[in-house]
């Protein structure tokens, strides 16, 4: 555990020896409640410049966990059950089809694969 020294204690071990690094003793430092800062992990780490940290990790955790239940729900080459493991190889293309060819996948399909295209076309096309 960390331990912070209070500047009071500093100052009165180095006014009283010559060898100020020996002489003071390491307390921890206390908030005006009495408790120590340091003992709290909840004051470490909730501040808020952590918080883009938290979302970041946060998203990051959702992606996975949306692409975990998609890919045990409807992927044709996972089986959960006993018994569709148990079929073995299926080739039932028109069940992969349907995985493959997701919302997403058929919402940008006519799309512009660019991000901001009046930005692209403006540096891009001579005038």
């Amino acid at each position: 555990m960390l331990n912070t020294v209070m500047l009071s204690d500093i100052y009165l071990a180095s006014s009283s020896s010559s060898f100020p690094a020996t002489n003071f003793s390491c307390k921890p430092a206390t908030t005006t409640e009495g408790s120590t800062m340091a003992s709290s992990s909840f004051n470490r780490w909730l501040r808020p410049e952590v918080y883009p940290l938290f979302a970041a990790v946060g998203v990051a955790v959702g992606i996975c966990g949306m692409q975990l239940i998609r890919n045990i729900s409807g992927n044709p080459e996972v089986r959960v059950t006993k018994e569709k493991r148990s079929a073995g190889v299926l080739d039932n293309f028109v069940e992969g089809e349907r995985y493959a060819e997701h919302a997403v996948r058929k919402f940008v399909r006519n799309k512009s694969p660019e991000i901001m295209p009046s930005i692209n076309s403006f540096f891009a096309d001579p005038k």
